[in-house]
């Protein structure tokens, strides 16, 4: 997927500090962090098993996330019966 250019509608005598890479993608008002009792998670999978997620998440009316948490659970489960 294409990335867009962020374009800010700022007037340019009270525009806000340059980016840093801390905080660069970031939206304004939020911490870029997971949840309270969460942890986030970067992993690169295949584009066809995200696509496939993607179309599971949207058919069950949830989120990928859900699958994802969904799929651990039970895949640590059946390792740890055996």
């Amino acid at each position: 997927m294409e990335k867009m250019e962020q374009i800010d509608f700022v007037d340019q005598q009270h525009s806000r500090p340059a980016p840093t890479s801390r905080t660069r993608g970031r939206k304004p008002g939020k911490s870029g962090g997971a949840r309270d009792g969460h942890r986030r998670l970067t992993a690169d999978i295949p584009s066809d098993l995200h696509k496939r997620l993607k179309m599971q998440a949207l058919m069950e009316d949830r989120s990928v996330t859900e699958l994802v948490v969904q799929a651990a659970e039970y895949y640590l489960r059946r390792t740890q019966q055996r």
